[in-house]
């Protein structure tokens, strides 16, 4: 009865390190994933949505000014 005991509080210890062994290295694995993520999002910002921005901005701008320099060529206009 008491060789059970034993053999049986062997695998328990066993099983126990395998856990802590298993546990540690999915975290390691998450941690990993989730540095792969961030670094994939700053590149996507710096080469995609950054530039798009700027594109969508400077259209944004030009049709300001052309509609500031009609606007002024009108007012030149009903002046003269």
């Amino acid at each position: 009865m008491e060789a059970n005991n034993i053999l049986t509080n062997e695998e328990v210890l066993e099983a126990t390190e395998e856990i802590a062994t298993c546990g540690s290295k999915k975290g390691v694995k998450i941690a990993a994933g989730i540095g792969v993520s961030v670094f994939v999002g700053i590149i996507a910002y710096k080469y995609v949505v950054k530039p798009i921005v700027a594109k969508i901005k400077a259209k944004k701008e030009l049709k300001e000014a052309q509609t500031d320099s009609e606007t002024i060529d009108e007012e030149v206009d009903d002046q003269e």
